[in-house]
């Protein structure tokens, strides 16, 4: 039953990405006033006519977004009737059911009453934690009651450090995207206009976040290599990977990529970076609780 479970899970993880690259195209495509000041309805109807390109962005975005709504509602009542014994399971299911209400009730509030650009940066964050949550409870799932070797408190901690920061990054970029200060500085790595704007400050100022990001990054896989930890060795391997692409693929928007596929694979880069810290960071809180506690039982 579990497995059947874990397959669900898996595949409502999918959903959440396409989520997030359908609302990636309508920030890219400016059409988030594709259905007007409408919502759930589009233009006051359920079912658009004669619909814009814009329209039809916005549409289908509402329309993915809502049909993985109830899978994940689905996910979590089954979570919660099938699994008995593991409350974290359960702690994940319902995460990402929250975050995915928020992220919804931030959408509907940026469509109805035109939000700040501060405010639309959120949705994009919000949307990584459902995704996160997700993609921890299919983790879990399939690995079942597994034990690994625990984290150290040095580790551990720079692991939760690492994923609170790479929310602030986040957050950052998102705010560049809704402010349009995408192409506010010229040349890369730093900006070499001789006017500054307030769009310029942001802009480098994402890059010099995301830089250090790169660095943090670095030396938590120094961390686990020093620490001989295989597990989160390897996760931190593969998020060094995705965060040398998402630097990339953010230097090629700014150096000429305007083509809508390179800042949809800014934002599936990061997405996968932000679920394997996410992950490895339960891991170390999970790792260490499960090793204090054998550690009890042998003393008893």
């Amino acid at each position: 039953m579990h497995k059947k479970l874990a397959l669900f899970s898996s595949l409502v993880t999918l959903g959440m990405m396409l989520v997030l690259i359908m609302g990636g195209t309508v920030t890219k495509t400016d059409s988030g006033d594709g259905c007007g000041t409408d919502w759930p309805l589009c233009h006051g109807k359920l079912i658009p006519t004669n619909p814009s390109v814009e329209t039809m962005i916005e549409y289908s975005h509402r329309v993915v977004s809502g049909i993985e709504g109830l899978l994940i509602i689905a996910l979590t009542i089954w979570t919660f009737t099938v699994v008995k014994n593991r409350f974290d399971v359960k702690v994940f299911a319902f995460l990402a059911f929250i975050f995915m209400l928020i992220q919804s009730i931030i959408g509907a509030g940026a469509v109805i009453w035109q939000q700040s650009d501060a405010i639309l940066a959120l949705h994009f964050g919000i949307s990584l934690v459902s995704f996160a949550s997700l993609l921890i409870l299919t983790i879990l799932l399939f690995e079942g009651e597994r034990v690994h070797k625990a984290v150290s408190d040095k580790l551990k901690i720079h692991l939760y450090g690492l994923t609170i920061y790479t929310m602030v990054v986040v957050y950052t970029g998102a705010y560049v995207r809704h402010l349009g200060a995408t192409y506010a500085c010229v040349g890369w790595p730093i900006c070499e206009q001789n006017v500054w704007t307030f769009e310029s400050y942001v802009q480098m100022g994402h890059r010099i976040m995301a830089a250090l990001l790169v660095f943090y990054t670095l030396y938590v896989l120094y961390l686990a290599r020093r620490e001989t930890n295989r597990l989160v060795e390897r996760g931190m391997w593969a998020s060094l990977f995705f965060i040398m692409l998402q630097v990339g693929t953010g230097a090629w928007i700014v150096l000429g990529g305007h083509a809508t596929y390179v800042p949809l694979l800014h934002a599936f880069l990061i997405t996968c970076y932000f679920g394997i810290i996410s992950y490895l960071a339960y891991h170390a809180y999970r790792s260490t609780n499960r090793a204090v506690d054998a550690a009890r039982k042998e003393t008893v």
